[in-house]
C-alpha cells in the first residue's frame, strides 16, 4: 500500500507545493523554489489531482477565482495564507485605481502634448532689474490684460441702438489693432527699454454658448471658435515676441469657457475650454525660451514684477454677487477684493494687486485692475444692466523697479471719433468779446 504523499513532507509543506503549484504548473521551477525534487513536486501535484504537468515556460493559470478555488481543505495556516493572497490581490486592484484617478489631469495633458510646460516661477527679467548703463533709462516692464474676448458672440448693431457691433471679423481686426498699439505705445511713449512684457490672459476668450440665447446666436460653435482663438493667439504673441524678445503669460480661465451648465468647483479648470486653449499654445511654443506660459490648477496666477506682487484671475469667483444701481460694480469688486485679500494673506499669499476681467469695465482701483471687454457693450447691458457704454479697450501699464506702477493706458481698439472740422486744440463756451 503506497504511503500517503504528505507523510515524509508534513501537511503544511505539502500544502505549500500545492499553493505553489496553482500559481505556477512548472514543476522544474517548483521545486527549485521549495527546494525538493522534481519527483516529490510531481507526486503532490498527482496527489492533488491537477493532472500532468509540462516543463514548458510558466503561464499564468486561466481562473481569476482565488487561490483558495483549487482546493477545499488544508491546514488552518494554509487557509490564513490562501486569505492574505487574496487581500492582497484586492488591494493591488483598488491601488491601480486610485492611481488613474490621481493621474487623469496628466493624462489630460500627456494626450495634448505639453507635459513639457514651462516651469510656474515667473522669469527672473521680472525679478531683477536690467543692467543699466551710463545714461540710459531705467528699463520698466509692460503688463497688459486680454480677457472677455467673447470669440463667435456676436452683437447686431440695431439692437445696441447703433452703439456696437460685434462679430468674428470685427474681433480679429480688434485684436490686430491691440496688438499693434500695444506696441506703438511702448515704443512711442513708454520708457523705451524693456526686458519683456506680460501678458495676462485672463478667460472668457470664446463665448462658449453659455447661456441659450448665445447657444442659439454664437457666429459659430464653441471648439471651432477654440481653434480660431488659439491661431490667433499664436500670431499675436509672435508679435509680442517680436517686439519684446520675452513674454511671460499668467493664465486664468473665465466662466463663458466652461463645459457645465453651472459652475463644478472640484477640478474646474479642467472643464474649461480656456484652459483647453492656454495648453494648446502651450504645446506650440513648446521648446521656446522666450515665452512662457503659467497655467496653474488653482486657476490664479502670484508673479512679482520686481518687488511689486500680483494676483492674476479672472473675477467671477470673489466671493461676492450682485451690484448698485448707483456704483455699479465697483461695490462688489472692492468688497470682493477684501474678502481675496483676506484669504491670501491668512495663508501667508499676500499680493500688492489683483488683477482682474470678467466685470467688462475699465477700472483703475487703489488695490485692483479690472479689464475692460474687448467686445464692447452688447443687448445684455443695453436691456438688463442699463450701464453706460464704453468703448472696447484692454489695460497696458507701465512697472518700474523702485517707483512701480509708472503709467496706466486703455489701450483703444476702434478708431478715434472724428474732430469737428477747424476745431481748435481747445475751445471754450462763454459770450463773444
Amino acid at each position: 500500500m503506497p504511503r500517503p504523499v504528505g507523510a515524509h513532507l508534513g501537511e503544511a509543506e505539502a500544502e505549500r507545493i500545492r499553493l505553489a503549484l496553482a500559481r505556477n504548473p512548472n514543476i522544474s521551477q517548483v521545486a527549485r523554489e521549495m527546494g525538493v525534487e522534481r519527483s516529490t513536486v510531481r507526486r503532490v501535484r498527482d496527489r492533488a489531482g491537477e493532472g500532468a504537468a509540462s516543463d514548458a515556460p510558466a503561464k499564468p493559470p486561466p481562473s481569476t477565482a482565488p487561490a483558495s478555488a483549487f482546493r477545499l481543505g488544508g491546514s488552518p495556516e494554509s487557509r490564513r495564507i490562501v486569505q492574505l493572497e487574496d487581500e492582497v490581490r484586492r488591494l493591488r486592484t483598488e491601488l491601480k485605481a486610485a492611481h488613474r484617478a490621481a493621474l487623469d489631469e496628466e493624462a489630460v495633458r500627456e494626450i495634448i502634448g505639453s507635459l513639457a510646460r514651462a516651469p510656474t516661477e515667473p522669469p527672473d527679467w521680472l525679478l531683477k532689474p536690467a543692467t543699466q548703463r551710463k545714461g540710459e533709462s531705467t528699463a520698466e516692464v509692460p503688463v497688459c490684460t486680454w480677457s472677455d474676448w467673447h470669440l463667435a458672440e456676436v452683437v447686431a448693431l440695431a439692437e445696441t441702438n447703433g452703439i456696437n457691433a460685434y462679430n468674428l471679423e470685427i474681433a480679429e481686426r480688434r485684436i490686430r489693432t491691440l496688438v499693434e498699439n500695444i506696441i506703438s505705445i511702448c515704443t512711442r511713449h513708454g520708457p523705451g527699454r524693456y526686458p519683456g512684457i506680460v501678458v495676462n490672459l485672463l478667460g472668457d476668450i470664446v463665448s462658449g454658448g453659455l447661456h441659450p440665447e448665445l447657444a442659439k446666436t454664437d457666429q459659430e460653435g464653441v471648439l471651432p471658435a477654440v481653434l480660431r482663438a488659439r491661431d490667433i493667439l499664436v500670431w499675436a504673441f509672435e508679435r509680442m515676441i517680436s517686439a519684446f524678445g520675452q513674454v511671460y503669460v499668467p493664465c486664468a480661465a473665465g466662466n463663458h469657457g466652461r463645459n457645465t451648465l453651472k459652475p463644478e468647483y472640484k477640478r474646474y479648470i479642467f472643464k474649461n475650454h480656456d484652459w483647453l486653449i492656454y495648453e494648446l499654445l502651450a504645446r506650440h511654443f513648446a521648446g521656446r525660451p522666450q515665452i512662457r506660459f503659467d497655467i496653474r490648477d488653482s486657476n490664479e496666477v502670484r508673479y512679482r514684477v520686481f518687488g511689486q506682487r500680483y494676483l492674476a484671475m479672472h473675477g467671477d469667483m470673489l466671493g461676492v454677487k450682485g451690484g448698485d444701481g448707483i456704483i455699479g460694480a465697483i461695490g462688489p469688486i472692492v468688497r470682493g477684493e477684501v474678502k481675496t485679500r483676506g484669504q491670501a494673506a491668512s495663508s501667508w499669499r499676500d499680493y500688492d494687486v489683483l488683477v482682474i476681467g470678467h466685470w467688462h469695465q475699465e477700472l483703475w482701483l487703489p488695490r485692483a485692475i479690472v479689464a475692460n471687454a474687448l467686445k464692447g457693450f452688447d443687448e445684455y447691458a443695453r436691456l438688463a444692466l442699463r450701464t453706460i457704454p464704453s468703448e472696447p479697450s484692454q489695460p497696458l501699464w507701465f512697472v518700474h523697479p523702485r517707483r512701480g506702477i509708472t503709467s496706466r493706458w486703455n489701450v483703444r481698439v476702434e478708431a478715434p471719433p472724428e474732430r469737428a472740422e477747424g476745431e481748435g486744440w481747445v475751445s471754450w463756451e462763454g459770450e463773444a468779446a
